[in-house]
Formats: C-alpha cells, sequence, structure tokens
C-alpha cells in the first residue's frame, strides 16, 4: 500500500501539466483576436450612430472595455507560455 502511494506521489510530482500551445491553436488566437479587433471597429461605429435620447442606452465603454480584456487575454496566451493558471478580471457582461 506504502509503495502504491509513493508511486502515485512520484508519477503526479514528476508529470507537471504544460500550457504551451500549438501552432494551430495560435493560429487561430490570433484570427479570433483581429477578429476583436474588427468588432471594436463596429462598436465604435455604432457608438458614434448612437441615439442620445434613448431611455436605456447601450454602455458602449463597457462592451469595448470587455472586448480590449478578452483580446489581452488572448495576446497574453499567444505570447508567453505559462506553467499555471491565472485568475483574470471578470468581464462585466451587462450592456443595458
Amino acid at each position: 500500500m506504502k509503495n502504491k502511494l509513493t508511486a502515485i506521489l512520484i508519477l503526479l510530482l514528476g508529470t507537471s501539466p504544460v500550457f504551451a500551445i500549438t501552432d494551430v491553436e495560435r493560429a487561430a488566437l490570433l484570427r479570433a483576436s483581429a477578429e476583436i479587433a474588427m468588432i471594436e471597429a463596429i462598436v465604435e461605429e455604432a457608438e458614434q450612430g448612437k441615439n442620445v435620447e434613448d431611455r436605456q442606452p447601450i454602455q458602449y465603454q463597457e462592451i469595448k472595455n470587455d472586448l480590449e480584456k478578452i483580446k489581452q487575454g488572448l495576446l497574453d496566451v499567444i505570447n508567453e507560455v505559462r506553467r499555471e493558471p491565472r485568475a483574470l478580471p471578470p468581464i462585466n457582461g451587462d450592456y443595458q
């Protein structure tokens, strides 16, 4: 029993997870980042045409902040290799 426990501990400690991404993953994430940049431009265009007298105005700044957080998270993954996950700030998600 003690040998099994020792073997399991060695196995668990000896095989640390690696969070490196593949070239295919990196390419897809780069495309996603580019798509978010296009969405940011569309949101900016929508903000320029907003109705200032709207009873429930859309919170464009919140949308832009959330898109920036998502884009930055993608770029972080693309540009660096991390060995452990990190806590990310939550996105707002409430736009009205």
